[in-house]
């Protein structure tokens, strides 16, 4: 057998597994046009960008109470290394991100772990980093999961943040008054009522 020696050898690529999670997937098409069980592959300077707009968005959640762009995901590499390592940020002008129990603003961002729990609105993202060999590109997969990451990390709190940050949280009982996102235009004002 006669083997090219001037072949490019395949380098693996840097998975970012992302795991999805919302009560109710089973009845509404939340995951419709994202490439769930897919490879994506993807270019390294390039953010993996998901919201509801597919204009800016790289991956579009089917979802009008989202925002229009809600998370980014960055890639990057430290000083001295060759290993892809993620950063996640919130681009959601109206909503918060909660990272591993860690609060985000509008453009802030995190460090991602290897392993790490996004949550925002009702849904649950739980994100894996797989490392690989290539440092110019890596890979995106979507998975749907039956149930909710928090349960499988421990985290079993249900996320009670709205999207839409009114600046205001109101609280009967010890409960948010609310626990739907409440964005679903963001032209529309928002008047939050206390009983």
């Amino acid at each position: 057998m006669n083997v090219s020696q001037t072949m490019p050898t395949e380098e693996s690529l840097t998975c970012l597994r992302i795991k999805l999670y919302h009560p109710d997937q089973a009845v509404e098409a939340l995951y419709q046009h994202l490439p769930l069980n897919r490879h994506h592959k993807m270019n390294a300077e390039d953010p993996v960008r998901l919201g509801r707009d597919g204009q800016t968005c790289s991956f579009v959640l089917n979802d009008l109470r989202i925002s229009r762009k809600q998370i980014s995901f960055f890639a990057y590499r430290k000083t001295g290394s060759t290993d892809l390592h993620f950063t996640v940020q919130n681009i959601s002008q109206r909503g918060k991100i909660i990272v591993n129990g860690c609060e985000l603003g509008y453009l802030e961002r995190v460090d991602l772990e290897d392993k790490a729990l996004l949550r925002f609105g009702k849904y649950e993202m739980l994100v894996f980093r797989e490392p690989g060999e290539a440092q110019d590109s890596f890979e995106v997969l979507f998975q749907k999961q039956n149930i909710p990451p928090s349960r499988e990390m421990g985290m079993d709190i249900p996320c009670t943040l709205a999207v839409m940050d009114t600046g205001v949280r109101n609280y009967h009982n010890g409960e948010l008054v609310s626990q739907e996102p409440l964005e679903s235009d963001e032209t529309v004002p928002v008047l939050v009522l206390t009983v």
